[in-house]
C-alpha cells in the first residue's frame, strides 16, 4: 500500500504538476540551485519544466531593467503575468551590448541577487570597468539619464574627472586593492518603472506609497588599475565573489553561497580590503554566516600540494557587534566602502564575537561536498557555477581593427587564480598574477608559473612577428586575445598528457 501511494505521488508530480506553471513555480522558488539541477535530472518533463522556470527566474534582462528601464510600456496597465513584452528590455540589452564592447563586469550585491533569486531594494549596480573604457561607460550612463555625482575629492565635471582625476590622485586612496577610481551616477525615476522592487513589496501599505513615488537609482563605475577580476578577488568575503559578463554569469563558491549560506572572510595577495566591517555586517544581516576559519570538512585540499591545511575542528564564525550592526548604512556599501579615502584605523570595540560552530550537513541527504576548494582554480572550473545567458538582441564584440579578429568570448573567461589557506593567523588568501603583453589588448589573471612561462614563449613569437610587420608598415597591429583560451587549453592538455605518460601501471 505504501509503495503504491509513493508511486502515485511520483506520477502526480511528473504527469500533472510539472505541466502546470502556476503550481510548479512556487515550488521551485523554494528550491535551492542544486535542488533544481537534481530535479532536472530525474526525467524529461522535469528538465523541460526547470528550463522554462530558469528562463524566468534567472532573467538578467529583467534584473538590469530596474536600472535601465525601457520607455516602452507593457501591453496594458494591469498586466501582471510573468511573460516578456517585446521591447521592455531594450535598454537592458543595450547595456549588455556595451558590456560586450568594453568587457565591463557586474559584481557585488546585484550579481548575488541574480544567483540567489532575491531582491535587495536598497542595492545599487556596481560596474567593474577596464581603465581604457571608463569614459565610454560613463558617457553611456549619462545618455541614459544618469547624473555624475562626485565626492569631495573629485572634479565636478565628469569629463574632467575621468581624465585628470586618475593622474593627479595619489596611489592607494581607495580602500580596496586594485581600484583606480570610483565614479558614482544617480538617476531619479518614478517607482512604477522599477518592477523588480515592487514585486516583493506590499502595495496595500499606504504609508510607503508616497516614498515610492520617486526612487533614486545608483550606478557606480569601479575603474580597475589592471583588470576587474583583480578587484573582485579582493572582496571582503566569498559570498560577493560572483561575476556577470555579457554572455555568462559565474558564481565562484556556489556550495557555500547558495546552499549553506556561509561566507569565508578573505584577503588577496595585493593586501586586505581596509574597513571591511560594514560590508561584513551587511551580509551578516542578510543571513550569511561569516567564517574566519573553516573546519576540516569545509575545505577540499589542494591535490597538487602535500601540505595539510591547518584549521580548527569547528568553524570559527565572526558575529558583528550590535554597535557595528547599527552603524551599517541602509544602502549597498560594497563600492562605497572602497570609495571612502583612507583614515586612521580605529581599534576593535571589544564587542565583536568569535564562536565555534559545528558544520550542519545539508538537509537534502546527499553526500557532503566541501564548499571551498583550495589550490589552482579557473573561473569556469567544476567548483564554479557557470550560467549561460541568452544573447538575443545583444551586439557581439566588434573587432579592434582590420587585422584583429573579433572576440567570441568575454576577457573574463581567461582567469586563473589560487585559493590558499595560511592558518588562523592570516586566513584565506587569493593569490594571482597580472599578465599583460604587447599582443594582448586586455590584462588577465594567471597564477601557475609553468603556464605563465608557456604563454610568454608563445606570445613572444607573435610579438616579434608584429614588430617586423610594423617596421615595414604592412598592416595594423594584431592582438591575439582570441587565441588565449586555446593556448591555455593546449598547455593544460599537454600537462595532463605528460603526467599520464609518467604513470607506472
Amino acid at each position: 500500500m505504501a509503495s503504491r501511494r509513493a508511486g502515485g505521488t511520483e506520477a502526480l508530480f511528473s504527469e500533472r504538476i510539472l505541466y502546470i506553471e502556476l503550481i510548479y513555480e512556487p515550488i521551485f522558488d523554494d528550491c535551492s540551485a542544486a535542488t533544481l539541477l537534481r530535479i532536472a535530472r530525474t526525467c524529461r518533463a522535469a528538465r523541460y519544466a526547470i528550463a522554462a522556470y530558469c528562463r524566468v527566474a534567472f532573467n538578467i534582462d529583467r534584473l538590469l531593467s530596474r536600472f535601465f528601464p525601457s520607455p516602452t510600456p507593457p501591453c496594458c496597465s494591469i498586466c501582471h503575468t510573468r511573460h516578456e513584452h517585446s521591447q521592455i528590455y531594450d535598454r537592458a540589452r543595450a547595456f549588455r551590448s556595451l558590456q560586450a564592447r568594453t568587457g565591463t563586469l557586474i559584481s557585488g550585491s546585484c550579481a548575488l541577487q541574480f544567483f540567489d533569486r532575491t531582491v535587495y531594494p536598497e542595492s545599487d549596480l556596481d560596474l567593474y570597468v577596464h581603465m581604457r573604457d571608463r569614459r565610454e561607460v560613463g558617457r553611456w550612463l549619462i545618455q541614459e539619464g544618469y547624473t555624475f555625482v562626485p565626492n569631495v575629492y573629485q572634479s565636478r565635471k565628469f569629463e574632467e574627472e575621468v581624465v585628470h582625476g586618475m593622474s593627479q590622485r595619489t596611489d592607494g586612496i581607495y580602500r580596496m586593492p586594485g581600484v583606480a577610481a570610483i565614479l558614482t551616477f544617480k538617476k531619479s525615476v518614478p517607482a512604477p518603472t522599477i518592477p523588480a522592487i515592487l514585486e516583493n513589496e506590499d502595495t496595500s501599505d499606504t504609508s510607503s506609497q508616497s516614498a515610492r513615488e520617486h526612487c533614486e537609482l545608483k550606478v557606480q563605475i569601479i575603474v580597475a588599475k589592471n583588470t576587474p577580476m583583480e578587484v573582485i578577488l579582493g572582496f571582503h568575503s566569498t559570498c560577493v565573489m560572483n561575476v556577470i559578463s555579457y554572455e555568462k554569469a559565474y558564481c565562484l563558491f556556489p556550495q557555500a553561497t547558495l546552499e549553506e549560506r556561509i561566507s569565508l572572510l578573505m584577503s588577496s595577495c595585493r593586501g586586505r580590503s581596509r574597513y571591511r566591517a560594514p560590508g561584513v555586517a551587511k551580509y551578516h544581516k542578510r543571513g550569511f554566516s561569516m567564517i574566519t576559519a573553516p573546519s576540516p570538512d569545509d575545505v577540499e585540499p589542494d591535490p597538487m600540494s602535500t601540505d595539510t591545511p591547518t584549521s580548527y575542528p569547528y568553524r570559527l564564525v565572526y558575529i558583528p557587534s550590535p554597535s557595528e550592526l547599527s552603524r551599517t548604512p541602509h544602502m549597498d556599501a560594497d563600492a562605497d566602502d572602497a570609495a571612502a579615502p583612507q583614515a586612521p584605523p580605529t581599534p576593535p570595540s571589544g564587542e565583536d564575537i568569535f564562536v565555534f560552530a559545528p558544520r550542519v550537513a545539508p538537509s537534502s541527504g546527499f553526500a557532503h561536498k566541501p564548499p571551498f576548494r583550495l589550490g589552482w582554480r579557473w573561473i569556469d572550473d567544476s567548483a564554479s557555477w557557470v550560467f549561460s545567458l541568452p544573447l538575443t538582441g545583444i551586439a557581439p564584440p566588434p573587432p579592434v581593427n582590420t587585422s584583429t579578429p573579433a572576440l567570441t568570448h568575454d576577457p573574463v573567461a581567461v582567469c586563473n587564480f589560487e585559493l590558499l589557506y595560511e592558518g588562523a593567523r592570516r586566513g584565506a588568501v587569493m593569490n594571482f598574477q597580472v599578465t599583460a603583453g604587447k599582443v594582448l589588448r586586455y590584462r588577465y589573471l594567471v597564477t601557475d608559473e609553468s603556464l605563465l612561462a608557456f604563454l610568454k614563449s608563445e606570445l613572444s613569437e607573435r610579438a616579434c612577428a608584429e614588430e617586423r610587420k610594423q617596421a615595414y608598415e604592412l598592416d595594423d597591429w594584431t592582438y591575439y586575445d582570441e587565441e588565449l583560451p586555446t593556448l591555455c587549453r593546449q598547455f593544460l592538455h599537454g600537462l595532463a598528457s605528460r603526467r599520464l605518460a609518467s604513470l607506472r601501471v
